[in-house]
């Protein structure tokens, strides 16, 4: 009997990656998406897809997620967002009989790692190294604000507290800006580490159409969890990032990132966390490797380390429902750098309306 996936919100770029790293070894699952817009690709490439209100519309949403895996009876849950996993953590004491499935651990650490502020106070709890994070609008924070300006200078970063893809995302170049945007709600603020971007705009005729901060070395490292704590893979990588997307990812066996990785992980554990792990860093000359976000899930480099020979997805579905459900597939031998590139997939009309019409879309037998 073929094992039974659910993945969340599976018309994100996490959804895109776990479809793409499981194409051609699909044979023993059956995969089922979860979206709240119709005309996303990634439904028509799932066995069944369900229409869910956004998870914006919070108590919507997660009455028609535990609809659906009441219904389904998954083996496994896959989270494609942030949002879903902090609603799966959740969920988990909400639904018992399904609490193994759920590819998350405790709720509280969800939160954690869903706020920049909060992974920066876990991070010091632990004395693990991660950049400096102020919140904005908060008591005192002009002066927290010209302390950090003191020690590390401009420009700072200034991102939503909850968020990723670099949406909504500033970089603070001066006294002016940093005073308005310390009166906005909602920003962690912090230094811009690593090798100093130019940020230079040209301006002769006019503001650029396409104009974006160059980040070539984003480090980072995926960490896989079984559900007894154990820490059974990780791997260490570099990000060239293009308007908050993974375009060319390369491998990174630095001893700093990796030992520095595992203590992270290490601490994750010890809150409750089980799955997928990733931390993203940034190297900087003076103060060395230091932690700037992290979530726990699948990211937007998933199919590309598949092709470094780290097959996180194979690995936690086999191990998740006690399996070889997913065969071990060959990849290029001598492979340290992996580029991404954009992909056509034609949508029927014909699905779209069923899925329209029906709330849920299934792919017929001889499709």
């Amino acid at each position: 009997m073929k094992k039974r996936l659910i993945i969340t919100s599976v018309g994100s770029l996490v959804g895109q990656n776990v479809l793409d790293t499981l194409h051609g070894r699909r044979e023993h699952v059956l995969i089922i998406g979860t979206n709240s817009i119709v005309e996303a690709a990634n439904n028509f490439r799932c066995d069944k897809a369900y229409l869910v209100p956004p998870a914006a519309c919070t108590a919507d949403y997660v009455a028609a997620l535990c609809s659906l895996i009441a219904n389904e009876r998954p083996d496994l849950v896959i989270p494609g967002r942030d949002d879903d996993i902090v609603i799966l953590a959740d969920l988990k004491a909400q639904l018992p009989a399904y609490s193994e499935s759920l590819l998350v651990g405790s709720g509280h650490f969800a939160r954690v790692m869903d706020d920049k502020v909060k992974s920066y106070a876990f991070a010091r709890q632990y004395e693990l190294p991660f950049s400096p994070t102020l919140l904005s609008a908060g008591a005192g924070i002009e002066s927290d604000l010209q302390q950090m300006v003191e020690v590390f200078g401009f420009p700072l970063i200034a991102k939503p507290v909850a968020g990723n893809g670099s949406r909504g995302v500033w970089i603070v170049t001066n006294e002016q800006q940093l005073g308005q945007v310390s009166r906005e709600p909602g920003y962690a603020i912090q230094p811009l580490l690593g090798d100093k971007p130019d940020l230079t705009m040209d301006t002769r005729f006019g503001l650029p159409f396409v104009w974006q901060v160059p980040e070539d070395n984003l480090f980072a490292a995926q960490v896989l969890i079984d559900r007894q704590g154990k820490i059974f893979d990780m791997i260490g990588f570099v990000s060239r990032m293009v308007a908050g997307r993974c375009e060319q990812l390369r491998r990174c066996i630095d001893p700093g990132l990796l030992r520095i990785t595992r203590r992270f992980a290490e601490a994750a554990v010890e809150e409750g966390w089980r799955g997928p792990f990733n931390l993203q860093l940034k190297r900087d000359p003076t103060h060395g490797f230091q932690a700037i976000e992290m979530n726990g899930r699948f990211s937007g480099g998933t199919s590309a380390r598949y092709y470094l020979g780290f097959d996180e997805v194979g690995k936690i579905v086999n191990l998740w429902t006690d399996s070889q459900s997913v065969a071990d597939s060959s990849r290029p031998q001598g492979t340290d750098l992996v580029t991404k590139i954009l992909t056509d997939f034609p949508i029927r009309n014909a699905d779209m309306e069923q899925m329209s019409a029906n709330f849920v879309w299934e792919r017929l037998a001889h499709t």
